[in-house]
């Protein structure tokens, strides 16, 4: 089998004589899985690597390898911390360049959730080492006993002219994580905004005095520095959609197709759009123009937005309660209610409900906690998704962390539904 030659990858056939655990590679993952999208564009991975490290984001080359019956795919990657683990263990995102197409790969939780491949398509664009406007194709999961994952696959299909598909390799690997990854937020009680010049001066004094009256500070950023904004805060607020000079390539992967043309044709004039990505809270502030993008700032502090977010960032008791992720999904066998398990000092709890399709999400409506009878309540709330939905009955399952916990027995009760959990000492 030949493998056009690349100048930033190196596809190697190496026969598997060895037990398959006893080689290098991203086969098994410690998380739930991987998640990738394919880009057309090309990328120079050296620069990559330059602008993400001048930007603060923890990067390293690496050798990605990915076993499969008959060989391994070997591939020069830029790698790049996302996240993390509740244990401390950094989640990482892969940055594998091509001259016909670009991948982008993210660790992810057992839900192959794609909120952390999101984050990592934002942050290379907020440096301008991708624009998100080229993807081709994804996001693709594929649980963490698959190799080399279904996304790689159809990058080697794409990039090299290597067919494996029928070469995939299920591992033994252990059992996945069963809690979600979150962010290490260094300004728990501080909101970003990133904006250019023009809503910076025109939105954000509105906004700024929003949420100091709801006791709630913000800092205001540059486009450039989006990347330390999605790494180090809780909550981040972009002014602008995704065609805003500057900030438009940092918004797009949060924009949904059908949101991004309305807004762009002027069919939707202004978009307020609120979600939890990979454990970051993401708020999109954007119009048809910079007046617009002002009218959707003063819609967004009409329905109470800033006070409700001010409230999930309160950590009454010293108990903080975030969304890690929310996603909707069609309700084939699954369960409705809430489960728990403890991971440290922190409770991670997955509540499931209903809905009359898949294109919802929650969101933090309120939170209470009494150390006397160790019990925090959470009231989530669902918002729509501004998409063209599926028709089907959806489910949409939430995760949440919620800590530093004292040791012993705790209630949550989420939505009125309550669920045990030990934090051991």
């Amino acid at each position: 089998m030949s493998v056009p030659r690349r100048a930033a990858i190196a596809a190697l056939l190496i026969p598997l004589v060895l037990a398959p655990q006893s080689i290098p590679s991203l086969a098994c993952p410690p998380t739930g899985g991987y998640v990738g999208s394919i880009f057309s564009a090309a990328v120079d991975l050296e620069r990559a690597l330059e602008a993400l490290r001048e930007s603060g984001v923890r990067a390293n080359s690496v050798d990605a390898t990915f076993p499969y019956a008959g060989g391994v795919l070997r591939l020069r990657a830029v790698e790049f911390v996302v996240g993390r683990w509740p244990d401390g263990r950094p989640l990482r995102a892969y940055l594998i360049a091509g001259e016909q197409a670009t991948l982008v790969l993210s660790e992810t939780s057992t839900d192959l959730d794609a909120g952390w491949l999101r984050l990592a398509t934002s942050i290379l664009a907020s440096v301008g080492v991708l624009d998100p406007r080229t993807l081709v194709v994804g996001p693709l999961g594929s649980p963490n006993n698959e190799s080399p994952p279904e996304a790689v696959v159809r990058w080697a299909e794409l990039e090299l002219g290597l067919e494996i598909r029928e070469k995939v390799r299920v591992w033994r690997c252990g059992g996945p994580l069963g809690v979600a990854p979150t962010l290490p937020s260094l300004w728990v009680g501080v909101a970003a905004v990133v904006a250019n010049e023009i809503d910076a001066n025109i939105s954000y004094p509105l906004l700024r005095s929003a949420f100091e009256s709801a006791g709630l500070n913000t800092v205001l950023l540059p486009p450039e520095r989006a990347a330390e904004a999605l790494l180090r805060y809780p909550i981040v607020i972009f002014l602008g959609g995704h065609l805003a000079p500057g900030t438009g390539p940092a918004v797009s992967p949060f924009v949904g197709p059908t949101a991004a043309q309305e807004l762009a044709t002027g069919e939707t004039p202004r978009l307020v759009q609120v979600e939890s990505v990979g454990g970051v809270t993401i708020v999109v502030l954007a119009g048809a123009d910079r007046w617009e993008t002002k009218g959707a700032v003063g819609e967004f502090i009409s329905q109470g937005w800033p006070e409700r977010l001010a409230s999930a960032l309160a950590c009454p008791g010293g108990v903080c309660v975030r969304i890690v992720s929310s996603s909707g999904s069609c309700a084939v066998g699954e369960g409705m209610g809430v489960e728990a398990s403890a991971e440290g000092e922190y409770a991670f709890v997955t509540y499931r409900e209903g809905g009359p399709n898949p294109c919802a999400f929650h969101v933090i409506s309120s939170v209470s906690v009494s150390a006397s009878s160790r019990a925090v309540e959470v009231t989530l709330a669902l918002e729509r998704k501004p998409v063209i939905c599926i028709q089907c009955v959806g489910v949409i399952t939430t995760t949440l962390q919620i800590g530093p916990l004292e040791p012993g027995e705790w209630t949550i009760v989420v939505n009125g539904r309550p669920v045990s959990v030990v934090i051991q000492s």
